[in-house]
């Protein structure tokens, strides 16, 4: 099983860093519960697009509309052949639909391009880190059935009949990082604080104050890496009030300030 979750990992990693395709994939809510717990946690990092302009829509709230973006897309995803589609936020993707028997049970986006349709907001970002030319569509035709066929042999072989509600909060929380309390779960799930807070740890080895800042980091390393925000704009765009404290938490992870960080990124 976590042979084949790695093999998969790495084919999304050389799609994204040497193809620079930007891949990603969504399953179902239902579908994402019954995964392996240990499976869910390590493709997490895969469910979100990692361009700068789509994480700044995704962290300025606007979230829901993205989740709501996605439900449609699987609803439409009825051949097993790829697409084009421009999300409401004026991003040109290529679709790619994941099957389980004869359901649709999620799909494949290569992101990070832009058309002639105008965004809903922050167009100077969408035009500085959306690409402008033409869409690969022939490599996507490629490259990303052979990744629809490896999912789908995971789901047919691995997927469990169990309901996770601790991958369910992992998503949420890959979701919703930016700014969410223990007691904003608690009213989303309607459990009580001890119940998050102790299965929480005990699956996941650390508080949920602590997992939202590691996400709200590797977004902040991410802005680092690809866009010119100075410190201060990128501490405040992925959530941190205290700069100081972004600053602190960053070199405690990396062990590099944001700044060393950028610097050596930048030779």
């Amino acid at each position: 099983m976590f042979k084949t979750i790695s093999n998969i990992s790495r084919y999304i990693d050389f799609l994204n860093h040497t193809l620079k395709l930007n891949v990603s994939f969504h399953f179902k809510h239902g579908l994402w519960r019954s995964l392996p717990e240990q499976v869910a946690a390590s493709i997490l990092p895969y469910q979100s697009h990692t361009n700068p302009y789509c994480m700044m829509i995704k962290n300025s709230g606007h979230h829901k509309e993205c989740m709501n973006a996605q439900v449609e897309i699987i609803k439409n995803c009825k051949a097993r052949e790829g697409m084009m589609h421009t999300c409401y936020a004026g991003v040109y993707q290529y679709i790619y639909p994941i099957f389980k028997k004869a359901e649709t049970v999620g799909f494949i986006a290569a992101s990070g391009y832009r058309n002639s349709l105008p965004p809903a907001s922050n167009i100077s970002i969408w035009k500085k880190h959306l690409n402008k030319g033409e869409f690969p569509f022939e490599t996507c035709e490629a490259v990303i059935p052979p990744l629809a066929v490896t999912i789908e042999y995971f789901l047919e072989n691995y997927q469990s009949d169990s309901k996770s509600e601790y991958n369910m909060i992992l998503q949420y929380l890959n979701d919703n990082h930016t700014n969410i309390t223990v007691a904003d779960l608690c009213k989303h799930f309607s459990r009580s604080k001890s119940h998050i807070s102790h299965m929480f740890k005990s699956k996941c080895g650390m508080s949920v104050r602590e997992y939202c800042n590691n996400l709200k980091l590797e977004d902040a390393k991410r802005f680092i890496q690809t866009t010119d925000f100075s410190i201060t704009e990128i501490a405040y765009e992925v959530g941190f009030s205290d700069v100081s404290y972004f600053i602190s938490l960053f070199k405690k992870k990396y062990s590099l300030t944001p700044l060393q960080y950028k610097k050596l990124n930048k030779m």
